[in-house]
């Protein structure tokens, strides 16, 4: 029986539909991120089939995906993260506003290890993309595969992060043995902050429902609590 294109419209429509939804929302479990790969997957496979009779257009689509594939898995140089700590603490700070959601991820809403891991993940992204560095780019899409809170941060999660040493609070921290993107987890593992330089914190704060920029020192509670010093391990 021969398939009427124009009948499978509306579902790959739909398809496309709930591919923007899902890369849209602010919280995004496992599932969902399943659900963001298959669907992405379902789209592309749907327009080379829409184009299947134009060979040219055909052809330049499965080049395209083709040379992307094999380009992600070439060897690069993961290294050059050392390198990237002003462009995580400026993509950091393009989050400053955004609304406090417990395990948002985006601009939209997030939280606190939402923002130190967005931060990082976009950063890879971006300066690979521009590099045509596909260490960074795999770096970038495995941590948003992989989620992980404050706690497992702590934990060093996947080797992530490595523990540098506890202060009694960050506002008595000696801020001369850190160095910016450098993040402080409290002991419990309830909230984790990113270091910007010249004394200066970002959060996704739970308190202030919002993305927020504090210099030390605060009356705000979270710099008055036990912390772990922890570093990405990218950062070196």
């Amino acid at each position: 029986m021969q398939i009427n294109r124009r009948s499978l419209l509306i579902p790959w429509a739909g398809l496309i539909a709930l591919f923007i939804v899902l890369i849209r929302q602010s919280v995004s479990y496992g599932i969902m991120r399943l659900g963001i790969v298959v669907t992405g997957l379902l789209v592309i496979a749907g327009l080379i089939y829409f184009v299947w009779q134009q060979s040219i257009v055909r052809w330049g689509i499965i080049t395209i995906v083709t040379s992307f594939s094999v380009f992600l898995l070439l060897p690069g140089e993961l290294e050059a993260g050392k390198h990237l700590q002003p462009n995580y603490g400026a993509m950091l700070k393009t989050y400053e506003g955004s609304p406090y959601v417990w395990g948002g991820e985006n601009h939209l809403g997030i939280d606190c290890s939402g923002l130190v891991r967005e931060g990082l993940i976009q950063t890879n992204l971006h300066h690979g993309f521009q590099t045509l560095n596909p260490a960074l780019i795999r770096q970038g899409l495995e941590m948003w595969w992989f989620d992980a809170g404050a706690d497992a941060l702590l934990r060093e999660y996947r080797g992530y992060t490595q523990r540098q040493f506890t202060a009694v609070s960050i506002n008595e921290l000696d801020h001369r043995k850190i160095q910016p993107g450098d993040l402080a987890a409290t002991t419990d593992g309830e909230h984790i902050l990113a270091y910007l330089g010249n004394q200066s914190w970002i959060e996704a704060d739970p308190n202030l429902q919002k993305v927020v920029i504090e210099s030390v020192p605060t009356p705000n509670p979270w710099f008055h609590t036990a912390v772990q010093i922890l570093r990405w391990r990218q950062f070196g």
